[in-house]
């Protein structure tokens, strides 16, 4: 019997045994597809060692990638470099085909389930909580929206406690994470954080590619916020008192520099009172008898202030800032970006994301109508959405903060924006926009019943806004 042609060419006395079976191998990838070692050997008719041996030489050279590519594969298979990004290519142009874009209305149906706005998707207890804060985390809303209109509508019986055993056991921290740049030309405004300053929620490990990089220049800041700084990051977390004593200033001084400095997105404190106390105010008591004024004020505080800073460095914080994005809205497009100071630029993001969806652990296509430009969206988000489009909508009116991320009308829906301030809000229907309240007057976008707008009118801040004219 004649050896096979393989065998012959490695038995050649001219040839390198090693190289020719190098050159048989990488042949035989060339011209088909995921194979694991063993099939080569058989086709090729080669020992199985010598087969594993050349293969390590062509993955060594980056011509072929190992790894289980077929489904169900159960043993390791090796493919062609090229061939396996034309496979690629082709089931990424095969998997956006599959998808049926739906339109605007559906997808704000979506985004209230997926951000657990709809009654029947809330969340509940401190899990709940710590599941909310994951989802919102980097979104900047107003200090006073926090606890009264996000949190309360995505977790049903929120309790301030919740928040506070979260904030004291270091698992959660609040502040300003985009940094406020400041120089002797721009400086801090003296006035500091108020209820409608930007602040944002957070998980303490996070931090890292949460938080902006500090500006490198403390100059823009006053004189007592400067003060307060040095001694924070001499001493670590400190209560106000001893931070009045080591600074050797005025406790309204030292008040006002923290709150500056919270502001410009360096401070923190360990629990959530003091934010709390500028969104309210001192209690009602406490305004009406200055002798429990002066037992308050002596009364030792129970929260410590420190340095708002990661523990480490992240070397892949935009990419942990756009799955971030992918987590609050499931979908993610251009437009989605218009309130998100914190996402990274787009062609950032394409890049990232390309790179995501060719690893196969996001998707891209066309998934909300309407829309020019890529898109993409979680294998899990874009069930929800398929679910969403075959359920038919509720027809409940649902009500969101126009300080909420879901505030996206002029956005996602068409007509005006509203605007994110302490007071208005937005009203749902099915997904689109009925009507808003905007300084305390009802703006109608499409006719409501009377329950319904004086049900609004009374949300957005009651005694205050003006009901007349509402019919």
């Amino acid at each position: 019997l004649h050896p096979s042609p393989p065998e012959r060419f490695l038995h050649d006395p001219d040839s390198d045994p090693e190289e020719a079976a190098t050159r048989l191998v990488r042949g035989r990838t060339e011209v088909s597809g995921p194979q694991t070692g063993s099939e080569i050997s058989e086709a090729l008719a080669l020992p199985e060692g010598v087969v594993k041996s050349a293969l390590a030489r062509l993955e060594g050279d980056g011509q072929v990638l190992r790894g289980r590519f077929r489904p169900g594969a159960i043993e390791e298979e090796y493919c062609d470099r090229r061939i396996l990004a034309r496979i690629n290519r082709a089931t990424i142009s095969r998997l956006r085909r599959e998808i049926e874009p739906v339109s605007e209305s559906v997808f704000m149906r979506f985004l209230l389930r997926w951000q657990h706005v709809e009654p029947d998707r809330m969340l509940s207890g401190e899990s709940g909580l710590v599941e909310a804060i994951e989802q919102l985390q980097g979104f900047e809303a107003a200090a006073g929206a926090w606890e009264p209109h996000l949190l309360k509508a995505r977790v049903a019986g929120y309790e301030p406690s919740m928040l506070d055993d979260l904030c004291f056991g270091g698992e959660v921290v609040w502040g300003r994470m985009t940094q406020r740049r400041h120089g002797p030309d721009q400086p801090v405004s003296k006035v500091g954080l108020t209820r409608n300053g930007p602040v944002t929620l957070g998980l303490r490990e996070n931090l890292d590619w949460l938080l902006d990089l500090p500006p490198g220049d403390d100059s823009g800041l006053g004189g007592a916020a400067r003060d307060i700084l040095h001694v924070l990051e001499k001493r670590g977390a400190s209560f106000q008192g001893d931070i009045a004593k080591l600074s050797h200033r005025l406790p309204s001084e030292v008040k006002d520099g923290l709150w500056q400095l919270v502001a410009a997105g360096r401070a923190t404190a360990d629990g959530f009172t003091p934010l709390r106390q500028v969104n309210n105010g001192p209690p009602p008591g406490l305004r009406r008898r200055g002798s429990m004024r002066r037992r308050a004020r002596n009364r030792p505080s129970t929260t410590r202030w420190s340095l708002l800073r990661p523990v480490g460095e992240c070397a892949s914080a935009g990419t942990e800032r756009a799955f971030q994005l992918l987590r609050r809205y499931g979908v993610v497009f251009y437009e989605m970006l218009a309130r998100e100071p914190m996402a990274p630029p787009w062609r950032e993001l394409v890049r990232i994301y390309r790179r995501a969806e060719a690893q196969g652990k996001i998707r891209g296509g066309r998934f909300v109508s309407g829309h020019v430009g890529e898109q993409f969206a979680l294998p899990e988000a874009i069930e929800m959405l398929r679910s969403t489009r075959r359920q038919e909508g509720s027809g409940r009116y649902v009500q969101v903060s126009a300080c909420d991320p879901l505030n996206l009308v002029g956005i996602i829906s068409p007509g005006p924006r509203a605007p994110a301030a302490m007071g208005n809000l937005v009203v749902y229907q099915n997904g689109v926009a009925v009507a808003s309240v905007e300084g305390g007057r009802l703006n109608e976008r499409s006719a409501l019943p009377r329950s319904v707008k004086l049900e609004t009118l009374g949300a957005s801040g009651g005694p205050r806004v003006r009901m007349r004219g509402v019919g």
